[in-house]
């Protein structure tokens, strides 16, 4: 199965304009022979006990959200939501005490 990533992050340069103060984020998969024009957009998330997480929904799509986490002592790992169908969301969460480095939606095609 092919994948196409996001970087949800990153669609502040490309479309400033629709960025929210909220800390969410919109942009599109670029156009191919096998995938269409989606637009999809992510937002931070608390946990009811502290976690960090992101979310992100696709208005088309197969999709999951991927999140960069990282320790008090600098270690790094990647955590993944489940994939989804367009519109719902895909959720992914860091262990708790971590925070969230960077996060981008992965598009199945």
């Amino acid at each position: 199965m092919a994948a196409t990533t996001l970087v949800l992050g990153g669609a502040m340069a490309l479309a400033p304009s629709a960025v929210a103060d909220s800390g969410s984020s919109v942009t599109a998969l670029p156009a191919s022979s096998d995938s269409v024009l989606a637009s999809c957009w992510g937002q931070r998330v608390k946990g009811s006990a502290g976690h960090e997480g992101n979310k992100a929904w696709c208005d088309s799509g197969r999709y999951r959200e991927v999140i960069q986490c990282e320790t008090l002592g600098g270690y790094q790992y990647t955590h993944y939501g489940p994939w989804v169908w367009a519109p719902a969301e895909s959720v992914a969460w860091c262990n708790l005490g971590d925070r969230i480095n960077t996060s981008h939606v992965e598009w199945a095609a």
